[in-house]
């Protein structure tokens, strides 16, 4: 999935898990994501987002950041 940034960017995750807001309680429904590709997570470290270099980091997505589905390949 694409997905918009709160610090910017716009990157490309791989959603895990499914996290749903409990009904007497705040917070927001949304997706528990990884980062896919390395420029990605380049990118928000340029953007001031503190990563560590070669980091896969695991984040949180909210529903309404979801900008996009990836086209998948077809196979022959």
């Amino acid at each position: 999935m694409l997905v918009n940034s709160f610090a910017g960017p716009k990157v490309w995750v791989k959603l895990q898990k499914r996290i749903v807001k409990p009904p007497d309680f705040w917070g927001a429904n949304g997706w528990e994501a990884k980062i896919i590709y390395k420029r990605d997570v380049d990118k928000l470290r340029a953007a001031g987002v503190p990563y560590k270099k070669n980091e896969n980091p695991v984040v949180f997505v909210f529903d309404w950041h979801i900008i996009k589905k990836r086209k998948r390949q077809s196979r022959v």
